[in-house]
């Protein structure tokens, strides 16, 4: 058998994070199989466990790798330089909540580990969203900081606006996963936005 390169190597762990993505979302953690999913990717059964210890690996390690990328579009999105906080700011709450109605199979996997008769990983999973909830408010206070800065936000509102507005997002996020119909995320995404950084915003004083 010939040896895998490093590269070889991350390809082919590649296609089987993608093609357990897709079964799980499809499927659900309990109706998922190891065989299955190595069909998808094309590789051997066995290929699975030289990568993953078994499907409980498996999935943890799908929900990191999609988390992970959700951060990292974030990320992505805050970082434009040329533009002011507040657009910054907006665009990244209406990133965020459009990212799950763009992106059905990372819904699907929010889905299997929130709601009842999930797969049994509460602590491993909560482990996880934690860093992932601690990467999202640095990311969030780092932008605050610098509107403070330059006088675009309130100093005092700022303070306190991070932990706000993740647990807002995150409301939103389960609202919508057990009743899209009545929180419709891609319609009121900018209006959320927009109420969130009214509050924010630094106020210009009225002249009598």
């Amino acid at each position: 058998m010939a040896v895998r390169t490093q590269r070889e190597q991350t390809d082919v762990r590649q296609r089987i994070l993608e093609a357990a993505l897709h079964d799980f979302s499809l499927k659900g953690y309990h109706r998922a199989t190891l065989d299955e999913i190595a069909a998808e990717a094309g590789v051997s059964k066995g290929a699975v466990y030289w990568y993953f210890e078994n499907k409980r690996a498996l999935f943890l390690a799908v929900v990191q790798e999609e988390a992970s990328r959700l951060t990292k579009y974030l990320e992505g999105v805050v970082a434009q330089e040329g533009q002011s906080v507040v657009t910054r700011l907006e665009a990244f709450i209406v990133a965020n909540l459009t990212y799950y109605t763009d992106h059905p199979e990372f819904c699907n996997l929010v889905k299997i580990f929130t709601l009842p008769g999930g797969p049994g990983l509460d602590q491993d999973v909560e482990a996880m969203a934690s860093d992932e909830y601690r990467r999202l408010r640095e990311m969030v206070e780092a932008l605050l900081r610098k509107g403070v800065r330059r006088g675009e936000l309130e100093p005092g509102r700022a303070k306190v606006a991070a932990p706000m507005l993740v647990a807002l997002l995150d409301g939103l996020m389960f609202q919508w996963i057990l009743d899209p119909e009545a929180v419709p995320l891609q319609k009121i995404a900018t209006d959320v936005a927009r109420a969130f950084i009214e509050g924010v915003v630094k106020q210009t004083p009225r002249t009598i």
